[in-house]
């Protein structure tokens, strides 16, 4: 899984593996969480470079 924390304010549009088309917009600072797995390509929709975290989050097991 996945927590995004936008660097910069602006606008995405993200593909997903059928073709179809959301819009979303980031705000520098908000974050938001997404499932691991998911097929999609992430375009800049805005006229201004995007910068972004994104941090993965994996299982593991303390001993």
């Amino acid at each position: 899984d996945y927590v995004v924390v936008p660097q910069t304010d602006g606008e995405l549009l993200l593909v997903d593996g059928d073709g179809n088309e959301t819009r979303a917009s980031l705000t520098s600072g908000l974050s938001y969480y997404r499932k691991a797995g998911v097929e999609h390509n992430v375009i800049n929709a805005g006229d201004q470079p995007l910068t972004f975290i994104e941090i993965e989050m994996k299982a593991h097991s303390i001993e």
